[in-house]
This record gives C-alpha cells, sequence and structure tokens, in this order.
C-alpha cells in the first residue's frame, strides 16, 4: 500500500472515529468515560493521515503499489460510516442475564431505602439488592427503567450494562408482575413502579429473577445512553 493509499486509510478511520465521538452515537458502543479518548484517537488519525500524505515519496510509492486486496480494506470502513447500529437489546439481554457476581456491592451491609418516597433505581442495582440485601428495599417503593423483554413465563423490563464497551455487556431483568393485557410490546421503553416480591430473586444461583409487583406501567421515549 503506498502513502496516498494509508493516508486515505487512516482518514477514513479517524472520520468514523470523530463522528462517533462528537454525536450521542458514541452511547452505543462504550461507556461515557470513554467518549473523549475516542475522540482523541480519531484525531490522531487524521493527524498521522496527514502526516503520511505530505511526506509522500514518489519512488517509494512504486515500490510499494496499492493492490485491490489493500483497498478492500475501506469497504467495512464505508460501511460503518454509512450504517449507524443501534445499542444492543434483547437478543444480547436473553444470552447473558443477571450475573449477580457482576452487580454486587462491596459494601458489608446496605441501609434500607427511606420509607415514603418512590426510589429511582438501576435494574442491576435492584436485582443485586433483592439477591443479597432484600431487607433494604422490602415494602418500599422503587420505579426502573428499561425496555421490555418477554418469554413464556411473562415478562420483563430489562437493561443492558456495560464496564467499558458494548462487548462486555451483561443484562439484568425484573419479572413485572402485571396482567397480560398491561404487557407492552417487545423492545418497548417502560418506566415500572411497584415493590419487590418478597422473597423473589432471592441468592447468587440465578435460578429465579427478582419480581415488582407492578402499580404503574408507563411507555417512555427511548433514552439516549441506553446502557446503565
Amino acid at each position: 500500500m503506498n502513502r496516498a493509499a494509508q493516508a486515505l486509510v487512516l482518514t477514513a478511520i479517524g472520520a468514523v472515529a470523530l463522528r462517533v465521538g462528537l454525536t450521542d452515537e458514541y452511547a452505543n458502543y462504550v461507556n461515557a468515560w470513554m467518549r473523549w479518548p475516542l475522540v482523541l484517537s480519531g484525531l490522531l488519525l487524521v493527524v498521522l493521515a496527514l502526516t503520511a500524505a505530505f511526506d509522500s515519496d514518489a519512488s517509494d510509492d512504486d515500490r510499494h503499489p496499492t493492490t485491490v486486496a489493500a483497498w478492500a480494506l475501506l469497504i467495512p470502513i464505508v460501511v460503518a460510516f454509512v450504517v449507524r447500529p443501534p445499542a444492543l437489546g434483547g437478543y444480547v439481554a436473553e444470552r447473558r442475564v443477571n450475573d449477580i457476581a457482576a452487580a454486587s456491592y462491596d459494601d458489608p451491609a446496605v441501609a434500607p431505602l427511606a420509607e415514603g418516597v418512590t426510589h429511582d433505581l438501576l435494574v442491576s442495582e435492584f436485582v443485586a439488592l433483592a439477591a443479597l440485601y432484600g431487607e433494604a428495599i422490602e415494602d418500599r417503593d422503587v420505579r426502573l427503567l428499561g425496555f421490555v423483554t418477554s418469554d413464556g413465563d411473562g415478562w420483563y423490563v430489562t437493561r443492558l450494562s456495560i464496564r467499558c464497551c458494548a462487548a462486555d455487556a451483561s443484562a439484568y431483568r425484573v419479572r413485572v408482575d402485571a396482567t397480560a393485557e398491561s404487557a407492552p410490546a417487545d423492545d418497548q421503553w417502560v418506566e415500572v413502579t411497584g415493590t419487590w416480591v418478597t422473597g423473589t430473586g432471592v441468592g447468587t444461583d440465578g435460578d429465579e429473577e427478582p419480581a415488582l409487583a407492578a402499580a404503574e406501567v408507563r411507555s417512555v421515549p427511548e433514552p439516549k445512553r441506553q446502557y446503565e
């Protein structure tokens, strides 16, 4: 591959990284703290491309002609620039459900939630509390935000959590105890308000999901940041 081709490929990769990092699209792939490293990586690639372009050596280019296979490297880059895959959803959630070890807290004890108010909890927080510290959420009103998944046993409010990027995503879900008629469509985002069904989801073996006795189920727009 000659220097002109190298510069073009580096520019294309840098442009994709910049486009993802400078828009809300980054939230589909990486955690918030990785946004600016992604932008800096894109800028560095563009600078390297300019360096290669202005430091070209014609004789060197003659010794290293660009082959068709080398130009084929541009195909996935063009696809990545044109096609914008959505965040991971129900398909992944069904295969990576409720990893309690990943959601567990390091604190030796958790104080009960305050009474008389509705607490907004992450789905992963609720799963961990039900498994390990049920007394903290017993008879407390909580509100969970997530998308709907379902199986033969009912439907769930589900959320994906990432530590670094979408490749390490873990899924957490809570069964919603409500009438069948109230079940929203799969992948619909909802806010579910209710109380923990005491005794469900206890332990770390993952044999049973925690359940929420729903007092209210409200459909909401898809949030910009879909991962916890």
